[in-house]
């Protein structure tokens, strides 16, 4: 009796927690599909927001941005993270401790207090706020969680696979971009996709280092919000979890086991 009333309060608290973090996107997107400019009631179901949100060209410009700076970002991330690892793991141990110690620091250390002296390091190099340090600074908070990941991949990865490939004639480099990287694949992928999301929704980094006269999305909601929320900002918002949804969705799938995509042959 005592461990069905302690199941039956855990699943209520579990569905509990469950819809006070769900409530605020959820209440979004039905404010996003409500005709009525304030959400009054009755709810009335319109895309008139969406519509609206097509002419918003100063949050479509921002969005643009802020994919723009996301994409490239991560493409930084996926080659440098890469190479990282790969570096990392043939390394003596007076290079991987404090690399992995700079590592730790940067998935530690609050963001508001990384931007702040990062914003110093730029200045004191001349770079200041600028499109180069804004992607630079990106890059630092965002690369971590790649070589996380890739790491996690590459430390249960049999090194069988590339002695057959040498024993066959292939040279190291042949080797790495033949066999290693398409087994590495999966995880390389889904670091690329972490790292975009970060990147994109990296306030702290984009409010301290964007340069004058360029705004990504967080920091243009973020002006627009203290004004009010209008209902075409839910309708981006909207637009943004879904993507993210998606996004993670995916990175989750290959984070799995996806390597039979990349690869002709499973690991035992």
């Amino acid at each position: 009796m005592r461990r069905s009333t302690s199941a039956l309060v855990t699943k209520v608290w579990l569905y509990a927690v469950l819809v006070v973090f769900a409530l605020p996107v959820l209440s979004m997107v039905v404010l996003s599909l409500n005709e009525s400019r304030y959400g009054t009631l009755p709810f009335r179901f319109s895309l008139h927001w969406y519509q609206v949100l097509r002419t918003d060209t100063a949050l479509l410009d921002a969005l643009s941005t802020s994919i723009t700076l996301a994409t490239e970002v991560t493409i930084v991330c996926m080659v440098v993270g890469t190479l990282l690892t790969f570096g990392l793991r043939k390394a003596p141990i007076a290079i991987t401790l404090p690399v992995n110690g700079l590592l730790l620091a940067l998935l530690s250390v609050p963001l508001l207090l990384l931007s702040a002296g990062l914003l110093s390091v730029f200045d004191w190099l001349g770079l200041g706020q600028s499109t180069t340090a804004l992607v630079l600074s990106s890059v630092i908070t965002s690369l971590p969680f790649v070589v996380l990941i890739e790491r996690g991949r590459l430390e249960n990865l049999s090194p069988d696979y590339a002695e057959a490939a040498r024993s066959l004639g292939a040279g190291p480099v042949r080797t790495f971009l033949l066999v290693t990287v398409p087994l590495m694949a999966p995880s390389i992928i889904a670091g690329g996709m972490l790292a975009f999301v970060i990147c994109f929704n990296n306030f702290a980094i984009q409010l301290f280092l964007a340069p004058v006269g360029i705004s990504t999305l967080p920091v243009q909601i973020y002006s627009m919000v203290r004004l009010g929320v209008t209902p075409d900002v839910n309708a981006l918002g909207t637009l943004v979890v879904a993507g993210t949804v998606l996004i993670i969705v995916v990175l989750n799938w290959l984070t799995g086991n996806a390597a039979r995509l990349f690869t002709t042959t499973r690991e035992r």
